[in-house]
């Protein structure tokens, strides 16, 4: 889920069901506390940039600590209220859809699309639990349950079975780039070691402050000491997800370098680019010099 929400760069979130405040307390680390690194400003709440609200149906589990994590809360029932609401970037609804019953919580469906910007996520289990209420909330009752096919009238659905049980549904807007759902890589120990080594393979082969294109899935770019290391695809500064065809690499990668890019670098996480976008791979090679072939690192001056 953070992986997405990386992705997608939301500026404002809607938490639809909070509870325990779990995914307000993700959310906002991996927003505005992350960009604590770069401006400590941010860790303070009264320096945070992003939108995160909430809505929630029983009022006993709230605390304090969900009006600190939340901008604004809503209390009540989710179907009445997101009618009312503006538009957010991301509604996120963790868990929630099988408490309404299949026809409020379809039309809810249709609501939350209407009202995201980027996309809507969910979260749902994919096999009856047969909940009961909990916590004295009658609404923790489960009274549906959903198949991938209950969304198939959403065009650009996504739907990807995770940790074997819970589906994970993805309702993105039109224009998106294509979102990796693949969790990130995973380190490893070997991967520290190679990690380094690229690290000092590009502080070695780049001059400093040299802009460079730099492929990896948006795995390694945060850990890389190069500020100048630019994500493709690109928009505005920020990563784009991975290219429709050759024809739109190729594009954008002639915009960068007329724009100061010198250097195209791929990482082995990413290698997997060089033979899916073969006719992007040939275009590199004919045209420019290759700096470095190695295991973990190809490097091109542009």
């Amino acid at each position: 889920m953070i992986h997405l929400v990386r992705q997608l760069k939301p500026q404002s979130i809607l938490d639809v069901g909070i509870g325990f405040g779990k995914w307000g307390h993700l959310f906002r680390e991996y927003t505005d506390i992350n960009e604590a690194e770069r401006d400590p400003q941010r860790y303070d709440r009264k320096s945070w940039k992003i939108q995160i609200d909430g809505i929630e149906g029983h009022a006993a589990y709230l605390t304090e600590m969900h009006r600190y994590l939340y901008n604004q809360i809503h209390l009540g029932n989710a179907c009445e209220i997101i009618q009312k609401l503006p538009c957010y970037d991301l509604i996120f609804m963790g868990d929630i859809i099988e408490h309404m019953e299949k026809k409020a919580g379809m039309q809810f469906l249709r609501d939350a699309v209407e009202k995201s910007s980027k996309a809507v996520i969910l979260t749902t289990p994919k096999y009856e639990t047969a909940q009961p209420d909990l916590c004295a909330n009658e609404l923790e009752r489960h009274r549906s349950l959903w198949s991938a096919k209950d969304f198939r009238q959403f065009k650009r659905a996504i739907v990807n079975t995770v940790d074997r049980d819970t589906l994970l549904v993805i309702l993105p807007q039109p224009g998106l780039p294509k979102l990796i759902c693949k969790p990130p890589m995973q380190a490893r120990p070997s991967d520290a070691r190679r990690l380094r080594a690229v690290k000092d393979e590009l502080a070695r082969l780049i001059p400093a402050g040299q802009a460079f294109i730099l492929i990896d899935d948006e795995q390694l770019r945060s850990q890389l000491p190069q500020a100048a290391a630019i994500p493709f695809l690109e928009k505005d500064g920020q990563y784009w997800g991975p290219p429709e065809n050759d024809e739109t690499a190729i594009t954008e990668l002639e915009r960068l370098r007329e724009g100061g890019a010198k250097y195209l670098a791929v990482i082995w996480p990413s290698f997997w680019w060089l033979e899916h976008y073969a006719e992007f791979h040939r275009y590199l090679q004919e045209r420019f010099r290759v700096v470095l072939r190695s295991d973990k690192l190809v490097l091109f001056e542009l």
